[in-house]
């Protein structure tokens, strides 16, 4: 029997909700929608493929109105095409109030 143990610090949650997103300084905004998050991570899906190393300012809107958005500074950790979006995995670098 192969044993598994979780090497993850921070379990990622199921989410399903939209994201607006912006690279940091530029004005252009883009859309998304969530996959997983966890407190040091999100992954997301994006029409556009973005470099890793992009720095980009996201708001993550829950569906249910009782959550507030969530404003955050990520950094892109890495980036999977498949055959019509992109897999965005982003580290989070800074949570805003």
């Amino acid at each position: 029997m192969i044993d598994y143990a979780e090497k993850r610090d921070f379990l990622r949650m199921p989410i399903d909700c939209e994201l607006t997103f912006t690279v940091s300084g530029s004005g252009r905004q883009y859309q998304g929608s969530v996959i997983n998050l966890s407190s040091k991570g999100i992954l997301f899906t994006s029409s556009e493929k973005f470099d890793p190393g992009t720095s980009l300012d996201i708001i993550l809107t829950p569906s249910n109105s009782l959550t507030p958005p969530m404003q955050a500074t990520v950094v892109v950790s890495r980036v999977i095409s498949n055959d019509v979006l992109f897999e965005v995995g982003c580290e989070i670098t800074e949570i805003k109030s």
